[in-house]
Order: C-alpha cells, then sequence, then structure tokens
C-alpha cells in the first residue's frame, strides 16, 4: 500500500488531451494492455469492446486533432454496468436467464456517454440483475486489495477496475447501495445522483422506484464531470423530471467548509459499527470541523421502519419484473437469487401501500432536517470488505444499513475513501445531502479528500499479475 502521486483522473487526462498532449488512441491501448495483464485475476469485466472501443478512440483522436473538441470525457476509457445496454452487445445482466440477448439500441446514458465523447472499453462485471451475489457461472469479481474479499456489489466490476486503472470510470446502479459499496470497499469515489436526475431507459431495473444510475471514480471531480454527461430529462424514463440537466459549474473546488453544517446521527450510527470503521469515521468528523465544518448531532427516528419499508418495495418491485422468468426460464438464475425474489410474492398489496406512506412520511420528516444542515454524514457501510467464504453464508443483509435511507427517498449520496483498516482494507465516508445538491456533496466530499489524498493510495499491483487469456 503506498500513495501515488501519478494517478490516472479523467480531469488530469482531459486537460492533456484538449492540449494534445495525449492520444485517445495512445490513452486506450495503455489502459487495455493493463486489463490483458490484470484481468485474469480481477474479473472485472463480462465483456471487453476492444475493437469497438478502438475504434471510438480513433474517432475521437481524429475530432480533436480537427479542433472538435467535446469536453472533458472526450477520448476518455470508461466501462457501463452490463445491466445497461449497448446495441449490438450482449446485455447478459450477469445472469444465465437469457445470457445472448442483445439489444438493438443504446440506454439513454450510453448515448449521452458516445455523445460526450467517452470510450466504451467495456462491460463491467456485476452480481446477478444486480442483486445479492455473481451468478457462479461468471464467478467473483475480486477486490483489488485483497484477492479473497469481496469487492462490493452490486456495482463490482465498476469499483474493481476503477482502483485497478482498468478504466477511468464506470457507470453503476444502485438500489440499496451498489454504487456506494464497491466505492467503499475498494477505496474509490461512488455518486448516487438524485432520483430521476440520469435515466434508465435502457437499463434492465432491479426495482423502479428505488433504481438509480451513477458514476463511480477517482475523485470527486471525476464523479462531477461524469455526471454532467448523463444527467438531464429523457420523456423514456417516467422517473426523470424536468430540468434534470447537471452543470459541472455547480462543482466547486472549495478551500475550507467554512459556514458549512454537517449532521451526525450518533446514535443510530455507532451500533454495531466495526471498530476499524468507527475510528476512521471518528476521524472524518474531526476533519471536516477542522476544515471549518460545524457538527450538528441529529436524531434520525423510525429507521428500521424505514428499511422494512425499502425491502417491501424492493422484493415487490423485484417480483413483478422477473415474475414471468421465474416460471419460464428459472435454472437460469443463480438458486439464492431466485428465492430471493419469490419472497416477493408474499408481501400483500397492503404491506407496499403501508411501505410508500413510511417513504413519504420520511421524506418530510428529512425535509426538515436538512432546513438546519447543509448535508448528513455516516460511515458507508458498517465494515470493511468481507472475505468472500464469509459473504456467501451470509443470510442478514445488514450492509446496507447507512445507504438504503438516501435510495428510498431518493436523495444525492456520495461515497468517499476515509481511512483503512488495520488489515489494509478501504473504508467509507458517507455524505448525503438534499434532493438536486450534488453539487454540495461533490464539493464538501472534495475538501476532505483533498485533505487527505485517501484517494492517491494504491495497492500492491503485484497481486493481479495473471493475463487474461482471452485477451493475449
Amino acid at each position: 500500500m503506498e500513495q501515488n502521486d501519478q494517478i490516472f483522473t479523467i480531469s488530469g487526462l482531459a486537460r492533456q488531451i484538449k492540449d494534445k498532449e495525449v492520444s485517445p488512441v495512445e490513452l486506450l491501448n495503455t489502459l487495455l494492455e493493463r486489463v490483458k495483464k490484470y484481468e485474469g485475476k480481477l474479473n472485472t469485466f463480462i465483456t471487453v469492446m476492444s475493437d469497438i472501443a478502438k475504434k471510438q478512440a480513433l474517432k475521437a483522436e481524429n475530432e480533436i486533432m480537427s479542433g472538435l473538441y467535446k469536453g472533458p470525457l472526450h477520448g476518455i476509457p470508461i466501462s457501463i454496468k452490463d445491466i445497461i445496454s449497448f446495441a449490438q452487445i450482449p446485455l447478459t445482466n450477469g445472469s444465465r436467464v437469457q445470457p445472448d440477448y442483445i439489444p438493438s439500441t443504446h440506454a439513454t446514458v450510453t448515448e449521452k456517454l458516445l455523445k460526450s465523447g467517452a470510450v466504451i472499453l467495456g462491460k463491467a462485471h456485476l452480481h446477478e440483475f444486480a442483486y445479492k451475489e455473481p451468478h457462479p457461472y461468471y464467478q467473483w469479481t475480486k477486490n483489488p486489495w485483497d484477492l479473497n474479499r469481496v469487492p462490493g456489489g452490486s456495482s463490482s466490476g465498476s469499483g474493481a477496475a476503477v482502483q485497478a486503472g482498468l478504466v477511468l470510470g464506470s457507470i453503476g446502479s444502485d438500489t440499496g447501495g451498489s454504487i456506494r459499496f464497491p466505492a467503499s470497499f475498494c477505496g474509490v469515489v461512488g455518486l448516487k445522483p438524485t432520483y430521476g436526475r440520469v435515466s434508465r431507459y435502457g437499463v434492465t431495473p432491479l426495482s423502479w422506484s428505488l433504481d438509480h444510475i451513477g458514476p463511480l471514480t477517482r475523485t470527486c471531480e471525476d464523479a462531477a464531470i461524469i455526471l454532467a454527461s448523463i444527467a438531464g430529462y429523457d420523456e423514456k424514463d417516467r422517473a426523470s423530471f424536468p430540468r434534470s440537466d447537471w452543470d459541472l459549474k455547480e462543482f466547486k473546488k472549495l478551500d475550507d467548509l467554512k459556514g458549512k453544517k454537517i449532521g451526525v446521527p450518533e446514535s443510530f450510527i455507532f451500533e454495531n459499527l466495526g471498530k476499524d470503521t468507527e475510528r476512521a469515521f471518528r476521524s472524518a468528523i474531526t476533519t471536516l470541523a477542522e476544515a471549518g465544518a460545524t457538527l450538528i448531532p441529529i436524531e434520525l427516528k423510525g429507521m428500521k421502519e424505514l428499511q422494512f419499508a425499502q425491502t417491501a418495495i424492493l422484493i415487490s418491485e423485484a417480483y413483478s419484473y422477473h415474475m414471468n422468468h421465474l416460471e419460464s426460464h428459472s435454472e437460469g438464475y443463480n438458486p439464492r437469487l431466485r428465492q430471493s425474489f419469490e419472497v416477493g410474492q408474499f408481501y400483500s398489496a397492503a404491506d407496499y401501500i403501508q411501505a410508500q406512506r413510511c417513504r413519504k412520511q420520511m421524506k418530510e420528516k428529512f425535509y426538515e432536517i436538512f432546513e438546519n444542515v447543509d448535508c448528513i454524514v455516516t460511515p458507508t457501510a458498517p465494515d470493511v470488505a468481507q472475505k468472500i467464504e464469509e459473504y456467501e453464508k451470509e443470510t442478514s443483509f445488514t450492509r446496507g444499513k447507512f445507504t438504503y435511507m438516501a435510495n428510498i427517498l431518493g436523495l444525492p449520496a456520495l461515497s468517499i475513501p476515509c481511512g483503512f483498516s488495520k488489515e489494509n482494507m478501504p473504508i467509507g465516508l458517507q455524505i448525503i445531502g438534499p434532493s438536486c445538491h450534488e453539487g454540495e456533496v461533490l464539493s464538501i466530499g472534495s475538501v476532505f479528500e483533498q485533505m487527505n489524498n485517501y484517494h492517491k493510495v494504491m495497492p500492491d499491483t503485484s497481486l493481479w499479475e495473471e493475463p487474461a487469456e482471452f485477451l493475449t
């Protein structure tokens, strides 16, 4: 584990590409060589799109050389989670239900990335249908810090690939923490935007009213760059809202946090919290105070009821989507996932309605909280990444203790690195903001980021060296 001041970032390379100091073609080739060298061990992709990416990189280079620079994603290699459609490329959803399905059109987020000039290197590995764990056929993505540990899910390949420097950013989905978990466990940045900010058209749903699409990156500024590209109203997504465009100018590189009020829900946070996570979190809030922020203790009541509501909504909506395939293609599911989805049929209409009522009531309570604070901070997860065999034996779902609330309430939430455990595993700090305040969340996160430089700490790359045979 060492600090690397030469890490690749979107913001840094974008300036060099714009000034014609870096070639998009050469940059892509460099990352493809890293994929060839490390993917065999890390398993971060379902599909590597080398030929398509090379054409995109060449197109970007020709445009830039002709003076047609599109912005900071132009020529930047990224990946997209394999529940996001890319036309004429298999959409597996990390499952064997319809592994050969090939969409005819791009998802809206894919179209927006291509319009911005991004180079899509491949389809990222994930937990099956964005829930529980990977299908045995595709095996586990490995955590770059410890190959025996989970990388966090469900956007597992996205988080691991960004940390390993195989891509400069990735697009994941988040229904209860699925962008923020891999961000926390892999030591990168993960942003779940406001509900409806980014279109989900062309993205396989897990739970319609809880799903969010967002970026995983090395820095807060890089997350802001991607958000500015993918945000915006889309009539093809009923959750999309007017004026949902997001301007990069809303991200501020602040020198300090003077005048900022940060809510700390103390009584809720420290129950069943890992010792290393508690130490890192207490250190993080001390750092925020040193930066000039005022820490304000807040009370979060009704969290158990809200968590039940989240579960009832998620499983009911997931069952509704998968109902027909559970009958006609049951053998394609991992049995554990199939059982989880089938539970959805036992939630009643009354359960679902009560869950929605709880959601509405808690939205009002959080609205009142945000009248007094600019954001709320918590650990991203109660503990660091588990060993894979421990994760597979787990029957409870306690990892989402801090993350699910932002999904059911539709609030923007960010995970940034805030320290390491005694075993050198990353720990994440979560920053939750009011609806449509992504700029505030990212700006606060950036101040913390610059004070600590945890984003520059890299794992031992020698752990990953095993050429991927399919790329040699």
